[in-house]
Order: structure tokens, then C-alpha cells, then sequence
């Protein structure tokens, strides 16, 4: 794919519809790209062998996981590529929720490129509750690669900030 980076560091942000998503980025994007995933997908040995396979990680949605955050940070300071979704779970809804902090987090602590992509259609294709999915057009559109501006004197930089900055950057590659 032309324009993807296939060096980092690099944050690949993404907004999340569906369960097919992870499989998208796997075989679209070039090279190796590490994958926060939540843990419930590793409770079963084979799907953990696979997600270890596919350099998926555990994270334990809805709390600071310590350990995520860190091996998250080792795998940008390595020079590596993480995919994360940006509302910490699957939309119920098209359209975006609002970001998570976390994202904020690794962007202002790493100081990585940030990739955002949008992705839509992928709702239609494996809703919530299918458990096949359909043969349906599934669209990706990714925004120029962007480091984090310097902060201007006196304006808010916290993680939530930075996570609605990557937020709103996602939401204008998506359709109205």
C-alpha cells in the first residue's frame, strides 16, 4: 500500500465497527504491525497460540493495565508498528465514540508518527451477533502520517486531549 509506512514508530489509530477490522490492517498492511487485543480473546489456548502468532497482546479493557501500556511502549521504542482501536472497543452504532485516553498516552509518551485510519462497512459485513459475515463493500481510508504539534503556551495537553485530537482526525477521513 502506497503512503504506509513501513517502518516505525509508528501508532496505526483506528475507529472499530466489527470483529473483521484486526483482520483488515493484517492483510492490507505491510510488514510486521503488533496489536493491542482485549484479553477475554486469549482465555482459550488456541486463540491465544494464534493471537500470540499474529503479534496480538492482552489488555485489560476499562483499567490502566500497567503491563499493556509497557509492552506497548517497548514495541514503539523498538522501532515497531501498534495497531490500536481508538474507542477501546467496537462501535455499536457507524459512527465514532469518544476516544479513549490510552491512545493519548502512548502518543504524548512515545512520541510515535501516528497513522489514523477510518474504516466503515465492516458493520454490515460482521454485526454485532452474526456469526458469519457477508459479502458486503468495505471501505479504509488512511490521513497523512502526523506527530503529535508542540504545545502551544497554556493549552491543555493531557491524554484525553491528545486522544481527541487523533479522534478528530479519524472522523474527518469518514464519510458524513
Amino acid at each position: 500500500v502506497t503512503g504506509f509506512p513501513t517502518e516505525g514508530p509508528l501508532l496505526v489509530v483506528s475507529n472499530h465497527l466489527s470483529n473483521i477490522d484486526p483482520f483488515l490492517f493484517g492483510g492490507w498492511a505491510p510488514g510486521a504491525l503488533f496489536c493491542i487485543t482485549k484479553r477475554e480473546l486469549f482465555s482459550n489456548p488456541v486463540s491465544s497460540w494464534v493471537m500470540g502468532g499474529c503479534n496480538c497482546f492482552p489488555v485489560d479493557r476499562g483499567t490502566a493495565d500497567r503491563q499493556a501500556l509497557r509492552t506497548s511502549l517497548e514495541v514503539l521504542a523498538r522501532g515497531g508498528r501498534l495497531l490500536i482501536f481508538l474507542e477501546g472497543t467496537r462501535s455499536a452504532t457507524p459512527g465514532m465514540r469518544r476516544a479513549e485516553a490510552g491512545v493519548g498516552f502512548l502518543a504524548r509518551r512515545s512520541g510515535a508518527a501516528i497513522l489514523p485510519v477510518a474504516i466503515w462497512g465492516t458493520e454490515t459485513a460482521l454485526g454485532r451477533g452474526r456469526r458469519l459475515p457477508r459479502r458486503v463493500p468495505i471501505r479504509m481510508r488512511y490521513g497523512p502520517v502526523f506527530h503529535l504539534p508542540e504545545r502551544a503556551p497554556g493549552e491543555r495537553r493531557d491524554d484525553q486531549a491528545v486522544a481527541d485530537l487523533i479522534g478528530e482526525r479519524i472522523a474527518a477521513l469518514l464519510p458524513p
